[in-house]
C-alpha cells in the first residue's frame, strides 16, 4: 500500500508527519517507518533538520484486493460491516442498503485504523502544490486579507479589528467586531464560535469536548473543511508570519521559521532590547541578515559593527558573530539548510553545552 508524502517547507505543528524507513532499489519511494503526530515547534524542527520526514498529506493509492485484505486484518468489524454493501453493489437496492449499514460502521480514520498498523506501506515523495485545509488558519495561505490582515467570508462588520479570521454561513444576519486582534470567529447555523488564533491548532480539543458531552450533532460547523485536520506588524507583515508559521520562544526573544528547503533556510528573529545572541561561528553554514527593525551592535570577528536597519550582512562559515540589541530588533536571516551548524563560543543563558 502506497501513499504520498509531501516534502515540508516549514516546521509545521498541525499535520502529521511520516518517518522514511529504507529507500527502494529505483530511489523513487521508501518504506514507513513510522507515522508521527502532530509535534509541538521543537520536535518539528528536529524533523526539518533530520531529512528524514515528509508531511502526512492523506492521499492513498492502492489496489481494492491490498485495502480489503488490510480491512480484513485490521479492521474485521468494518471488514465485515462492508460486506452486505459489497453485496448490493449493482442491484436496485444498493442505495438502501448503503443508508442502513454505512452509518453503523465503527467511525475510525484510514491512518489510526490500518496505514499505522500495517507492515507493507511505502510512501512516495510528493514535490507538487498542496495544502491541508483543515484547519482555519490554513485559509490564510490560499486567500488574501484586506488591510489590516483580516480574512472574512460572509457579512460582517469588522471595527478596530486585525488579523483576525471571519465566517459568517447567515446571509440574514450580520456579524460585528469590535477590539479584536487575533480570533476566530464562525458563526454557522447552529454553532458560534470564537476562540484564539494562535491556539487554532489545538481546537481538536475542543471536537472532543463536544464528543464526551454528546453534541456530536455540532461537529461540522466548526471545522474548517467540514472535517477535522489544522508594532512589528508593520514590518514584512509580521502579524500573519506569527499565525502562519511555528514561533520558537528564545531567551533573547523569538525566532520565526518561514522556510527549510534542501538548498536554504529561512527564519525572523526578534530580538529584544538589551538581549544579546551567544557568540558564536558555523562550521559550514553561511547565512545572510537583514536588518528589519531597531539597531544595535554586532561582533564580526575582530570588529564591532553598528547595525541598523537598511543593512545587509554575509557572514560566512568560520566567521565569529554576535549580535547585542540597543533596542527591540527584527533581524531577516536566509542560510545554507545545515540547522544545527552552530559552535558558542560565548553565552548570557548558560546554553554552551547545548549546539542548538
Amino acid at each position: 500500500m502506497v501513499t504520498i508524502g509531501i516534502r515540508p517547507t516549514r516546521p509545521e505543528t498541525g499535520y502529521g508527519y511520516i518517518r522514511l524507513g529504507d529507500q527502494s532499489w529505483d530511489k523513487e519511494s521508501f518504506r514507513v517507518a513510522a507515522f508521527t503526530e502532530k509535534p509541538d515547534a521543537e520536535r518539528a524542527m528536529a524533523f526539518l533538520s533530520s531529512g528524514q520526514y515528509l508531511w502526512n498529506s492523506g492521499m492513498f493509492v492502492w489496489k481494492v484486493s491490498a485495502i480489503r485484505n488490510a480491512l480484513e486484518r485490521y479492521l474485521p468489524e468494518i471488514a465485515q460491516g462492508l460486506s452486505p454493501i459489497r453485496e448490493a453493489m449493482g442491484t436496485p437496492d444498493f442505495a438502501a442498503v448503503l443508508e442502513e449499514c454505512f452509518p453503523l460502521l465503527p467511525k475510525v480514520s484510514i491512518d489510526y485504523g490500518v496505514m499505522e498498523k500495517a507492515d507493507n506501506v511505502w510512501v512516495v515523495p510528493g514535490d507538487f502544490g498542496w495544502d491541508d485545509l483543515g484547519t482555519w488558519t490554513a485559509l490564510e495561505r490560499v486567500s488574501e486579507p484586506d488591510i489590516n490582515g483580516n480574512l472574512v467570508q460572509g457579512q460582517a462588520l469588522l471595527v478596530d479589528t486585525a488579523t483576525t479570521i471571519v465566517r459568517n454561513d447567515n446571509p440574514d444576519k450580520l456579524v460585528v467586531t469590535y477590539g479584536l486582534q487575533d480570533a476566530i470567529v464562525v458563526d454557522t447555523q447552529d454553532v458560534l464560535m470564537v476562540a484564539d488564533k494562535s491556539r487554532a491548532p489545538e481546537l481538536k480539543r475542543l471536537l472532543d469536548e463536544l464528543r464526551r458531552q454528546g453534541l456530536d450533532r455540532y461537529l461540522h460547523g466548526l471545522t474548517a473543511s467540514g472535517r477535522e485536520g489544522p508594532g512589528e506588524s508593520t514590518v514584512m507583515g509580521l502579524d500573519s508570519l506569527l499565525h502562519k508559521h511555528p514561533v520558537i520562544e528564545k531567551p533573547w526573544g523569538r525566532e520565526i521559521w518561514w522556510a527549510v528547503t534542501e538548498r536554504y533556510a529561512g527564519k525572523v528573529l526578534i530580538i529584544r532590547a538589551g538581549q544579546s545572541l551567544s557568540k558564536q561561528y558555523h562550521r559550514q553554514k553561511y547565512e545572510t541578515l537583514l536588518f528589519l527593525k531597531g539597531h544595535g551592535l554586532m561582533e564580526f570577528d575582530s570588529k564591532n559593527i553598528e547595525v541598523s536597519s537598511p543593512m545587509t550582512i554575509d557572514i560566512p562559515a568560520g566567521t565569529v558573530h554576535r549580535i547585542r540589541a540597543s533596542t527591540d530588533m527584527i533581524v531577516f536571516e536566509v542560510s545554507t539548510p545545515e540547522l544545527d551548524d552552530v559552535v558558542r563560543l560565548a553565552d548570557d543563558y548558560g546554553r554552551l553545552a547545548d549546539a542548538k
